[in-house]
């Protein structure tokens, strides 16, 4: 063969020197691209369309190869097609679509989607308080962590005014069968049960949660820099980002923590070791005068 092709007159060294360039530039090429293309991993999708609230199956999962980017984070990896198995859709997921941690409630999900924690407390709802209201005192956010017990105090100091409606004035008719009756004494015990009921008005204070709630995350804070904003001097994020407690309370307090947030005169949130177990019954006014005279008989020389 070489014999033929040296009889053509085609120089064998030139084309060995040729052929040897074309390799090398080969090599170099596809290196060169791969150099440039992003490393890729496996990551899970949706083998149809969900809707929210749909339980997922091993049926609904297939593997798709994605570019690993700024976003890698976000999406769930192939290997843990078994933490999500079982899981709900939490938001609508189309076929084809890789899944991203905050779309569904699952294991694999715990800790990146707060909502997820929820299934692990039956009965309770995370309640959004923003350390901003003008009503609410409170310690820096910076002070709480997820995992702290904190009490709610509502003040109100008077009652709204009640819409009333005049009646007409009713002419008495007399019963000539009817006996009269003289009025009953109340015992001691309701006496005192009724003077303590009447008392119970504005101004007055109560904690809204004796046992204390459950801090389950802290929003609003100033995150660290990134290493590019470091680069570029930039070493701080904007506070302009709302700061609130997201609190574990249950469903049927929603409704009072929000009317209290709404028209109480002051909500005073307040860090707790432990709860108490016994509720309060509120203290008013008429409580602080009596707390005033006992003490003041007490540094008197009247209690003994």
């Amino acid at each position: 063969m070489l014999k033929r092709i040296a009889a053509t007159g085609v120089n064998l060294v030139v084309l060995g020197v040729s052929v040897a360039i074309f390799l090398a530039a080969f090599i170099a090429l596809n290196a060169l691209g791969a150099a440039q293309r992003p490393p890729s991993l496996s990551v899970l999708s949706a083998a149809r369309d969900l809707n929210i609230g749909d339980v997922i199956t091993a049926e609904d999962l297939v593997i798709k190869t994605v570019f690993e980017d700024d976003n890698a984070s976000l999406y769930i990896l192939g290997e843990e097609a078994a933490e999500v198995v079982g899981g709900v859709a939490a938001q609508p997921i189309f076929s084809g679509q890789p899944l991203f941690r905050s779309a569904i409630v699952a294991q694999a999900a715990e800790g990146t989607r707060l909502s997820a924690a929820l299934a692990q407390f039956p009965g309770y709802s995370l309640f959004p308080l923003p350390l901003d209201a003008m009503n609410l005192v409170a310690p820096d956010a910076q002070a709480f962590l997820p995992g702290d017990l904190v009490g709610i105090t509502l003040v109100i100091s008077s009652r709204p005014q009640q819409m009333t409606t005049p009646t007409p004035m009713a002419t008495p008719i007399l019963d000539p069968d009817f006996i009269f009756q003289p009025a009953q004494t109340p015992s001691p015990q309701d006496a005192t049960q009724a003077d303590a009921l009447a008392r119970a008005l504005p101004p007055l204070a109560k904690d809204l949660f004796p046992m204390g709630v459950r801090v389950m995350a802290v929003q609003g804070l100033p995150q660290p820099a990134s290493s590019e904003e470091e680069a570029s001097g930039s070493a701080y994020m904007a506070y302009d980002q709302p700061q609130m407690l997201i609190l574990l309370i249950p469903n049927e307090a929603r409704e009072v923590l929000s009317l209290a947030l709404q028209q109480g005169d002051r909500l005073v949130v307040s860090l707790m070791a432990r709860g108490d177990e016994t509720p309060t019954a509120g203290f008013t006014y008429w409580d602080f005068e009596d707390l005033f005279k006992a003490d003041r008989k007490d540094a008197l020389g009247g209690g003994r």
